[in-house]
């Protein structure tokens, strides 16, 4: 069963999202993560025993602060392997230590959950993907994680006036976690289980 456990953009940052998800839909219609609804992946793997990975999921987030974050400019990932080779339209989130411990804990507490998770050809050659996939069940958990929001991964050419369009915007978004869901994820099918509020600190 896929499990994933996001961060949800609220406000401006969302809307921004829709409307960009809702513009390629209409120019390109079926592209890759088009479908999927607004988030940062902390960690994507296939689990057993949901609602006990859930309970773990929950003890684990329990002690972290909400804190904020913000977008650092509008990115692609350019002959995306994970899409087959499509380029990958997202914003940057600004990277930060709290982020990576709110993304390891997540991970830690659910190694216990991991089942059949086939390793990706593209980690072979990698050892820092393999290292963290071979730990976690995930190539991205670490240090070089790249967090990120995606709006989707288009099979077009790079210099497609929609990417240039994207790439064009100023960022001046905020990311404010104050809460992680998690999900049960089959194809393009995303149900959310849980969410978990984060405590405040002021």
């Amino acid at each position: 069963m896929g499990f994933a456990v996001f961060i949800e953009p609220e406000g401006e940052l969302r809307t921004n999202i829709l409307k960009w998800k809702k513009m390629i839909e209409a120019k390109f219609p079926n592209q890759s993560y088009c479908s999927h609804p607004p988030h940062s992946t902390l960690i994507y793997v296939n689990i057993k025993q949901e609602e006990m990975a859930l309970v773990a999921v929950g003890k684990a987030l329990g002690g972290l602060p909400a804190f904020n974050n913000k977008i650092v400019e509008a990115d692609v990932f350019w002959n995306d392997s994970a899409t087959g080779g499509g380029h990958t339209l997202y914003w940057k989130i600004q990277s930060n230590q709290i982020l990576f411990d709110l993304q390891r804990q997540v991970a830690e507490s659910l190694y216990p959950f991991l089942s059949s998770n086939p390793e990706p050809t593209f980690v072979k050659n990698a050892p820092l993907l393999k290292n963290s996939f071979d730990r976690y069940g995930s190539p991205f958990i670490g240090n070089h994680w790249i967090p990120h929001l995606t709006i989707a991964s288009l099979k077009t050419g790079q210099n497609d006036p929609l990417i240039e369009e994207f790439l064009e915007q100023s960022c001046e978004f905020e990311l404010d976690v104050t809460e992680v869901s998690c999900w049960r994820v089959e194809n393009d099918q995303h149900n959310c289980l849980e969410k978990y509020i984060l405590y405040e600190t002021s």
